[in-house]
């Protein structure tokens, strides 16, 4: 019969007697574990945050939302403001990365072994630069790996391996000195730290493609919103180097602010060129009407306008004023309708038009801004900027319907305020044909007037988008680096070690318990 108990006594004994299978087990994990703490160099984590800056913040923005007479909001009067969730893909884009990848020189890594560990050197920590042209870096498809060992100001050999090549090696070059590749060349010059350089040392360079470097700064990097809905964006990253890290960071919003106001400033740029072509349009009509009424007041011997315009203006003062902005609004209206009809700005935003469907011009501007977007990273080809153009053809054909159908309703608004108008024409007819002709010359003078100071303002706005100061985020607080390092963590690693040294105990007195059975 056998005894289905478990006797506990007897199964400690039976472990401690193998101690001399998990002590030394435990001792190999622990020495283990040093080695990986002493031999692994430590990673500190770097915060920055900025703040987005909305369109109505802000001295600068106020001065743009100033209106010019009651059609002030006709171009560019409203925002959308910014969303956080683009912003935080912009500053996680290719295009930003790639900017602060090259501008702190992260694609090549230089490491000197000091001690058990490779050192990472950065700025004015290493010795010498090397340059690489920015074409190479860009088209990289391998790494390449180059050790350098120098002795008195003199490359004594270089050796370069790469997949794409055979292995190149070097001897007895002076600095500074080119070296040629079947991929392309770079330099390498002395640097300022040249104390590091006393004696002979080795040194292990790293080049990374562009491509596989930014993938993998994607996956650490964190960009997130400081709490929920709020305008302070989070950026996060570990990195060796306190000033590498700090650095890379800053440059990552520097990157990102220049990509956003160099978006802002196209964007004012094609308003711009819209605006121009009427200015320079009403200047020459509105010039050419004061010569008209100068001529006609000097062949007609008119002496004083305000009398005439006393008599023609006494009791419509609001009604005339109501008819100027009415026509003025069909101005604007018919140069926005023949703006967006032309095959030249297909794909330029379109001005926004107060009380035409505000929401879906801001739409069709986003779908201008996504689709300028998508073709920094993407072909012609590509289906989803097809997509888009198919998008951008709809939209734009509901606004050419809905900006046609409010000119209708305002020519009808218009006739009816000239019915009303009947009473004034009536007075009109009975002065003189001249005093007449001189007070519709006048007021379409007034017109041309309302609709020139408007545009002059816009070109303002323009000059107020191309400042210095008009950036798409605040910084809150540069890059800063934890105090103490993140990497490796020496309680999580000798856990680690722990668990592994139990596992392997267990299996190797499994093992041997079981072949005791079996004999």
């Amino acid at each position: 019969m056998n005894d289905e108990n478990i006797h506990i006594g007897l199964l400690l004994k039976q472990c401690f007697s193998y101690w001399k299978i998990y002590v030394p087990v435990g001792i190999a994990c622990l020495i283990a574990a040093v080695c990986f703490i002493l031999i692994t160099p430590k990673e500190y984590e770097f915060t920055a945050r900025i703040q987005l800056i909305q369109d109505h913040q802000g001295i600068v923005s106020e001065m743009k939302m100033l209106k010019s007479s009651g059609i002030g909001a006709l171009l560019g009067g409203k925002s959308s403001g910014l969303n956080a969730d683009d912003e935080m893909i912009v500053l996680q884009s290719r295009h930003a990365m790639r900017a602060a990848i090259l501008q702190t020189g992260y694609q090549i890594e230089t490491r000197q072994r000091r001690g058990l560990k490779k050192v990472l050197l950065y700025g004015t920590d290493n010795p010498f630069n090397v340059l690489f042209p920015e074409q190479l870096l860009d088209t990289l498809s391998e790494p390449l790996k180059i050790t350098l060992t120098l002795s008195e100001g003199m490359i004594r050999a270089a050796t370069v391996k790469s997949k794409l090549f055979r292995r190149v090696k070097l001897s007895n070059l002076p600095l500074p000195c080119r070296i040629e590749l079947p991929t392309g060349a770079f330099a390498v010059t002395s640097g300022s730290n040249k104390e590091v350089l006393v004696g002979e040392h080795t040194f292990e360079i790293t080049v990374t493609p562009l491509q596989t470097l930014y993938e993998a700064l994607l996956k650490k990097l964190v960009v997130k919103p400081e709490v929920t809905m709020s305008d302070i964006i989070l950026l996060k990253i570990d990195n060796e180097s306190k000033q590498r890290g700090c650095d890379f960071l800053n440059t990552l919003i520097n990157a990102y602010n220049h990509y956003s106001r160099g978006v802002k400033v196209k964007e004012a740029g094609l308003n711009a060129r819209f605006v121009k072509e009427r200015l320079d349009t009403i200047t020459t009509e509105l010039a050419y009407l004061e010569y008209q009424i100068e001529t006609y007041k000097r062949m007609n011997s008119i002496p004083e306008v305000s009398l005439y315009a006393k008599s023609a203006m006494t009791g419509s003062q609001q009604l005339e004023k109501t008819i100027l902005e009415t026509e003025a609004h069909l101005k604007m209206l018919d140069y926005v309708l023949a703006y967006l009809q032309s095959p030249e700005n297909e794909y330029a935003s379109v001005p926004v038009v107060d009380g035409v469907g505000e929401k879906t011009i801001l739409l069709y501007n986003q779908l201008i801004l996504d689709r300028q977007r998508l073709l920094l990273s993407s072909e012609h080809n590509n289906p989803a900027l097809m997509l888009l153009n198919n998008q951008l053809a709809e939209q734009r054909k509901m606004l050419v319907e809905t900006i046609t159908a409010f000119r209708k309703s305002i020519r009808a608004g218009l006739e009816a305020i000239h019915k009303k108008n009947h009473t004034l024409n009536t007075q009109l007819d009975a002065l003189p044909t001249q005093e007449r002709e001189y007070i519709e010359m006048t007021r379409q003078q007034k017109i041309k007037e309302t609709i020139y100071l408007f545009l002059m303002q816009k070109l303002q706005e323009k000059e107020l988008i191309n400042s210095p100061d008009e950036q798409a985020a605040r910084v809150v607080d540069a890059a800063y680096s934890s105090a103490k390092a993140v990497y490796p963590v020496k309680l999580i690693v000798l856990a680690i070690a722990l668990i592994a040294a139990c596992m392997i105990s267990l299996a190797l007195c499994y093992v041997k318990y079981s072949s005791g059975q079996t004999k």
